[in-house]
């Protein structure tokens, strides 16, 4: 669950910066990291290229609000995610280890308004549930 001590309508602020900064250059390559369930001597970079996080921290105003440093903790706190959200925006696997930053900034974008998201789910599992029942019928 998200830290309860920030407030929604930060959260939504400071998230919506997060995917504004990497959608200025949505075709910047972004290393994913280790996820948060990895040892702790496995979460290091997947890539030499610059994290989500550290696009975050190179930004002055989210500095200036708060963001202490680059450590997943820190990162955690300040926009009020939970491992699995933040694990979402920012880690990768052996198979992924890059993403392209505008898909970056829409995992951020839908951890902090996941109903777009789930109207896709619905629309495309109400399709596929049609199309079946047509197929059945015309059989």
């Amino acid at each position: 669950m998200a830290d309860p001590e920030v407030r929604k309508e930060d959260r939504h602020v400071r998230l919506d910066r997060w995917a504004v900064l990497l959608e200025r250059d949505p075709r910047q390559i972004i290393g994913l990291l280790s996820p948060s369930w990895a040892g702790e001597d496995k979460r290091g970079p997947l890539f030499s290229s610059p994290s989500a996080i550290d696009v975050a921290w190179d930004d002055p105003i989210l500095r200036v609000m708060g963001l202490k440093s680059r450590a997943r903790d820190d990162v955690k706190a300040f926009f009020g995610l939970s491992d699995a959200e933040l694990d979402r925006i920012v880690a990768g696997s052996w198979r992924v280890r890059l993403r392209p930053a505008w898909q970056v900034a829409a995992r951020i974008r839908n951890v902090g308004d996941p109903r777009a998201e789930r109207l896709v789910v619905v629309g495309v599992t109400a399709i596929i549930l049609i199309l079946v029942a047509v197929i059945q019928w015309l059989r």
